[in-house]
């Protein structure tokens, strides 16, 4: 069974990040040590909306997500917290419209590289792709998406890794969408592999089966990525 990942994205009201990174502190402690995750990784957005989160959680099996996270006391304590603060734009509760999530199976490509001494950092800059292929196509964007992981991780070796994450993720609902979750150890490695020729030539040979994107970058701040569920393999 492939892993399970939400990307998610929390819209906060005006002003409300700096306590949304306060109920991040514990919900972050709390998930490293539930039986099933293996992620659990948060950043500010950078592109216009800094009182928007995005994350990325991950699970050996989809039940860390629908029970074993929210049933924990410290996720009921602190989604409270949220609730009485307000700190969601339009509608609060868990079935708020502003919590936009997308579910995903791994398909293809890694998140972090065992020769890389920074893979667990916690302030690495993320950015996101969104595909939606052209009807019946989704299977040959994913093909080129992956092919485009190995020349990623090829071009980099022990002594020069920038590029921590380049994981193609396929979404669960959507038959016709595909993510490619990206991580950088900082804005600058991002502005320069974004430029490189490596990845212009990705994006080129998926424009023939591509529809629409979204490009999504955040600045992380707390989380795990990519750890062994406690729960040990699944």
């Amino acid at each position: 069974m492939p892993d399970f990942f939400v990307l998610a994205r929390v819209v906060g009201s005006d002003g409300a990040f700096s306590k949304w990174k306060e109920r991040l502190v514990p919900l972050c402690e709390i998930s490293a040590t539930e039986p099933y995750s293996t992620a659990y990784y948060w950043g500010q957005d950078v592109d216009g909306e800094p009182d928007t989160l995005w994350g990325l959680e991950g699970y050996a099996h989809p039940i860390g997500f629908f029970i074993g996270h929210p049933a924990s006391d410290v996720f009921k304590r602190e989604m409270k917290k949220v609730d009485e603060d307000k700190l969601l734009r339009h509608v609060q509760g868990l079935g708020s419209p502003d919590y936009d999530l997308h579910y995903y199976d791994m398909h293809y490509g890694f998140l972090t590289r065992s020769d890389d001494k920074d893979k667990d950092s916690k302030d690495s800059f993320v950015v996101v792709y969104h595909f939606w292929a052209s009807e019946g196509r989704r299977k040959q964007l994913l093909g080129t998406l992956s092919a485009g992981v190995d020349r990623v991780r090829a071009s980099e070796n022990a002594s020069n890794i920038t590029i921590q994450s380049f994981a193609v993720l396929k979404e669960s609902l959507d038959l016709n969408m595909a993510s490619l979750y990206i991580r950088t150890k900082h804005r600058k490695a991002w502005e320069t592999f974004q430029s490189a020729t490596i990845f212009k030539d990705i994006l080129s040979q998926v424009e023939p089966v591509n529809q629409k994107s979204e490009v999504h970058q955040s600045q992380a701040f707390n989380g795990h990525i990519d750890q062994t569920p406690p729960i040990g393999p699944v």
